[in-house]
């Protein structure tokens, strides 16, 4: 199963994260609209990630949520016929949450950076950097991004859009 070591963050502004991407020498990849909708279950994640290309995937992901660092496995299929799927999960699983945000993402490295609008959210930047069998390449990685990007202790997020859309549909 992949893995890779994953931060999340609150931001100000996009364009000034996206600005210091490309200061970095982070390569810009695309730009684009998804909806996630999350599924019921009792182990891990589940959700269908739907683009405005038309294009979908089911992703699959664990990870311990006690920490701004968090390693997480995830498995991700293809998909053909997205809306069918979803539907069939909804009926058999039920549908936990929707998220739908616009993404821009650069790559660094083995890093992803996300700069993202989150539909009722706000905005924020997430580093996903890519475990390629080297743990200390990763944290340092991770540890460069975090302080060019200036991301401070209080702008950390531990938990995923999800679970920031419950709470705030639950008023907790």
């Amino acid at each position: 199963m992949p893995r890779n070591l994953e931060i999340k963050a609150k931001i100000d502004s996009p364009s000034i994260a996206e600005r210091i991407a490309v200061e970095i020498g982070a390569t810009f990849e695309n730009e684009f609209f998804q909806i996630d909708t999350y599924f019921n279950v009792e182990n891990g994640r589940l959700k269908l990630r739907e683009f405005d290309s038309g294009f979908a995937e089911l992703i699959f992901y664990r990870r311990v949520e006690d920490g701004f660092e968090r390693w997480s496995d995830y498995e991700v299929i293809r998909l053909s016929d997205s809306e069918n799927l979803k539907n069939l999960l909804a009926k058999a699983l039920g549908v936990k949450v929707i998220v739908e945000k616009r993404r821009k993402v650069y790559i660094f490295k083995n890093a992803r950076i996300h700069i993202d609008s989150v539909s009722n959210l706000g905005n924020f930047i997430e580093f996903e950097v890519i475990y390629d069998g080297d743990e200390k390449q990763c944290e340092d990685l991770m540890k460069f991004l975090i302080d060019s990007f200036s991301i401070g202790h209080k702008d950390f997020i531990k938990v995923s859009y999800s679970d920031l859309l419950l709470q705030k549909q639950t008023g907790g």
